[in-house]
């Protein structure tokens, strides 16, 4: 019976169809999803078979319990094997460029010296997979996938949206709704669209007696065979143990032992191995648990080893547990070997886990020990040997506390913070021997929680606080603890509280750290508890002597941002200053709070610095940093692109800053990401898709109402409004304000909700109301200075002006906006300059106002503004043709970047490379940019009038 796959035509035609769309570029991956034993791996066996017969290269790994904190288990299952028997040439062409990262951290060549960033390693495993790919056509099959590492899940996660284009297929089974696993992150990836999900059904009563035939030769007595599929409910393995334990009792099927099948079926795997262990000698059944304690990496030779048996004892007890078909060993094409031999495997992981628990504790622990030396011994890698310790009982063990913190180290180095937290946990229960390596393995436990578990951050870091009694020590805790209790929606008031002692308790000559945890304060007080705690420190901070260090750099950036949200244009001065300086990580506090501090200062006065500085901070994370940081880049950066018009880059920002910030157990900007992505969608008219956004949106501000929440406020008032719906509209955007005003803010260039609001009111009639909001507005973004919000405040006001006042307000507002990057703020004052014109009938003016803005409009994506620009040109007596954007100037930042580096001789892989995106989207940029610029080969992209790079 095994192999046979019944009832299962429907599935293998659609594993059929994707195996068959990798060759034409429509394939998609496959989830089979479904409760154990139902033929998820059998499944998974043909899908491969299908691809080896399409002449693709198949790769597979599987999930273990044991291997759950594994940094990147399954990754390296994947890889491993291939990259150790590959030829050297092959192995190093596969191996460079971005791959290298991903040698180096698989143990394949190089070494890495720093941690190479969560970001940089993903996106080098992708180029691996894609390197490979790009040789022969390539299936990875995952079988268990609830069972996991994270690291594998996030090299997944990013993996998903890179799949088109590629001749790369994904096949994952799993089980639904497994408990002890990763949840967040498996139910992000499971959720992504292009899943083709089969949910195999169980076997009907004319399956089973086929099964059922197939096992004993002769059909089964009617009766015996609905006793079987009662009794297993048409699960095939549970059925195959049934079948296997009726043999094993001597019975046969027929009618008088239908009645014996219900109390058979109900414990049938572990009554099977039990049964079966009973009977084999004491050296195979010793083998057999020695392989169900050693997991997926179990070979003859380590398992001979742990299970204390002579190497002469192991081939007949391997055939001995294959006989009786607990032991699989696999054959040459499905991938049998490892780096120390061929593989042991049970059948199914039931299998393994009935043999795992019919072993004793004691002997259990024996064999974890066992194998972390045997592995130990033969040098494996740190976390391997890890893996069995975190089995074995705490015992006061200084080398077990050494081996885990080696580990963890490991785990570090290779962007792996939740198995290093792990590995840290178990090392903290064992416990240290002494004082000082409790506190490091704290100190260390809180640095790695930072990245993965910022809850249990906040308790390690404030553990080893206490016991170090060095104020000192205590204060380099004190920045990242503190932040790590705001992440965490901690009590933030008590992080003020914190922070204030340690600045209080240091030292003099502890400056750079005073600073840098003075910052953090600040942080904290912008984003939870308002500046209650901070404004009677800031006018000294100010006066602190100038100094070049990291943690003045993060004071620096956070008085600039203090003064921002104040409209203070002296601001934008201290934030250049600091965007001068060369990066540097404050002491206890994360660069890219600091750094997407700075940017906001700058882009909010439209200055080119502050995409410059997203850009770097994007650059430098993609190299050493963490996921949270190219998140906060992305999303300030699509803020950016929002406030100049540039829809599409914003939208693309936002997303992927969203995609991105979905791999973390952080969610910071979160809500901001999704408001500023509602806004920039709702401008294009995607209503449908901005309340989805909006729909995402926690249902009450998980932080103080001083937080930055106002930006979602906002955000549900710009699609209301743009509904028509102006009642909420005000309702929301007031609410809004009244938010970000507490302690003073007041910029509009941040949250211009005063001109929303006058342009809400005025169309509910309330014209005296909208005049003073207006009025309001445009005193202070005349303060301020930033083009775009000092333009869009000139429009709104000459829109709610009298008719006397309101042409020469919408003039100063085309006349200031027209060089300025504020693309579609310029848009709207034309069209608006446009329609004032048509009203007091210059329609020579007016159609030539309308024209310039519905091309703008049109280049901006803003699809509502267009058609308003083209119902104004009707009435002004025009007939405005059908929009075709064309030019160099048409490109999006995106699109022009791709055509610049085509023009520099680059292939399609070498921009992908240099971009991080994948040889589609640059197809894609590429082929956008050919019609936009009238050609249609990479060879007239040099005379096609691109700006030279």
């Amino acid at each position: 019976m095994p192999g046979v796959l019944l009832e299962r035509d429907a599935e293998l035609e659609r594993l059929r169809a994707a195996v068959a769309g990798v060759g034409s570029g429509d394939g998609g991956p496959v989830q089979v999803l479904g409760p154990a034993g139902l033929g998820k791996t059998r499944l998974l066996t043909a899908a491969g078979a299908l691809a080896r017969d399409a002449g693709m290269r198949v790769l597979s790994a599987r999930g273990s319990e044991l291997e759950r904190e594994y940094a990147f288990g399954l990754v390296r299952q994947l890889f491993d094997r291939l990259l150790l028997t590959a030829p050297d040439d092959e192995r190093e062409r596969w191996l460079s460029g971005p791959a290298a990262t991903a040698g180096a951290a698989l143990g394949y060549g190089g070494s890495l010296t720093t941690p190479p960033g969560e970001f940089a390693l993903l996106n080098s495993l992708f180029w691996l997979a894609s390197n490979i790919a790009q040789d022969q056509p390539l299936a990875l099959l995952v079988d268990d996938l609830h069972w996991a590492d994270e690291s594998s899940l996030r090299f997944l996660l990013y993996l998903m949206p890179r799949l088109t284009g590629l001749p790369l297929l994904v096949v994952a089974a799993l089980r639904p709704d497994e408990p002890g696993g990763p949840e967040q992150l498996l139910n992000v990836l499971l959720a992504d669209q292009q899943w083709d999900v089969l949910r195999p059904f169980p076997l009907g009563t004319e399956a089973v007696a086929q099964a059922l035939t197939a096992h004993f030769g002769r059909p089964p007595a009617p009766e015996f065979t609905a006793a079987c599929h009662t009794a297993t409910g048409g699960n095939p393995l549970l059925l195959d143990e049934v079948s296997r334990a009726v043999t094993g009792e001597g019975l046969e099927p027929d009618a008088a032992t239908a009645h014996r099948v219900e109390l058979i079926g109900s414990r049938a795997v572990s009554r099977r191995v039990a049964v079966e262990l009973g009977r084999l000698s004491p050296q195979a059944t010793a083998l057999a648990r020695a392989v169900a304690a050693l997991g997926p990496g179990a070979t003859a030779q380590l398992a001979g080893a742990v299970a204390d048996l002579a190497m002469s004892e192991v081939p007949q007890c391997v055939a001995h547990l294959q006989a009786v078909h607990l032991l699989h060993v696999p054959e040459p094409g499905e991938d049998a070997t490892s780096s120390r031999g061929a593989r042991l495997e049970f059948v199914h992981p039931l299998v393994r886990a009935a043999v795992y628990e019919s072993t004793a504790a004691f002997d259990r622990s024996r064999l974890h020990r066992r194998a972390a030396t045997r592995l130990a011994e033969e040098g494996a890698r740190a976390e391997q040997i890890a893996a069995h310790l975190l089995q074995l009982p705490p015992a006061g063990d200084e080398d077990v506390v050494t081996a885990l913190r080696r580990a963890a180290a490991d785990a570090v180095r290779t962007s792996a913070p939740e198995a290093a937290l792990a590995y840290l946990r178990r090392a903290l229960a064992e416990p240290p021997s002494d004082v000082e390596g409790r506190v490091g393995v704290l100190t260390e436990a809180g640095e790695a929680g930072f990245l993965a578990d910022v809850r249990s951050a906040v308790q390690y870091l404030d553990t080893a606080a206490e016991l170090s009694g060095d104020p000192v020590v205590a204060g380099r805790h004190a920045g990242m603890r503190e932040m790590a209790r705001l992440l965490a929606f901690k009590d933030a008031d008590q992080a003020v509280s914190r922070l204030t002692q340690a600045v209080d308790a240091l030292p003099e000559e502890e400056d750079d750290l005073k600073r840098g945890l003075e910052a953090t304060l600040m942080v904290v007080a912008l984003f939870a508890t308002g500046w209650d705690g901070v404004l009677e420190r800031v006018p000294r901070l100010r006066r602190l002597p100038v100094a070049h260090t990291p943690g003045a750099r993060a004071l620096d950036t956070m008085i600039a941002a203090y003064d921002m949200h104040r409209c203070d244009p002296t601001s934008t001065d201290r934030a250049r200053r600091v965007a001068a300086r060369a990066p540097g990580r404050a002491p206890g506090t994360d660069s890219a709070f600091i750094q997407v501090a700075t940017s906001m200062c700058l882009i909010s006065r439209d200055l080119d610095e502050g995409l410059e500085a997203c850009d770097a901070l994007l650059a430098e994370a993609r190299a050493t940093g963490s996921l949270l940081s190219i998140s906060a880049a992305q999303t300030y950066r699509g803020w950016g692109w929002l406030l100049r018009g540039d829809l599409a880059e914003a939208t693309t920002d936002l997303r992927d800053a969203l995609k991105t910030a979905m791999a973390v157990n952080v969610s910071m900007t979160r809500p901001t990401t999704l408001a500023w992505l509602a806004e920039a969608l709702a401008e294009q008219g995607r209503l449908d898709e901005a309340d989805e956004v909006l729909g995402q949106l926690p249902a009450a501000d998980p932080l103080k109402e001083v937080g930055p929440f106002y930006y979602s406020r906002y955000a549900q008032a710009v699609v209301l409004a743009h509904r028509g719906r102006y009642e909420e509209a005000l309702a929301a955007v007031l609410e809004a304000g009244r938010r970000y005003g507490i302690y003073g803010r007041c910029n509009p260039a941040v949250l211009p909700w005063r001109s929303l609001a006058a342009t809400v009111l005025r169309a509910l009639g309330r014209e005296q109301e909208a005049r003073r909001h207006a009025a309001d507005e445009l005193r202070l973004a005349r303060a301020w200075g930033a083009p775009h919000a000092h333009g869009r405040a000139l429009r709104v006001a000459g829109l709610v002006a009298p008719r006397a006042e309101s042409t020469a307000l919408l003039r100063e507002a085309v006349d200031l906006l027209r060089d300025t990057p504020a693309r579609l703020e310029y848009a709207r004052a034309l069209i608006d300059l446009g329609a004032d014109a048509r009203r007091g009938n210059s329609r020579a003016e007016a159609r030539d106002h309308l024209a310039q803005g519905l091309d703008l409009a049109h280049r901006c994506g803003a699809a509502p503004l267009a058609e308003h620009a083209r119902h104004e040109l009707r009435a002004a007596g025009a007939r405005p043709r059908t929009s075709a954007v064309s030019g160099p100037e048409s490109l999006t930042p995106s699109e022009a970047r791709v055509a610049e580096l085509a023009t520099r001789g680059l292939t399609n892989r070498q921009i992908a490379q240099e971009l991080f995106v994948t040889p589609k989207t640059v197809e894609v940029h590429l082929s956008a940019a050919y019609r936009k610029l009238g050609i249609s080969r990479r060879s007239q992209l040099a005379a096609s009038g691109l700006p030279a790079g």
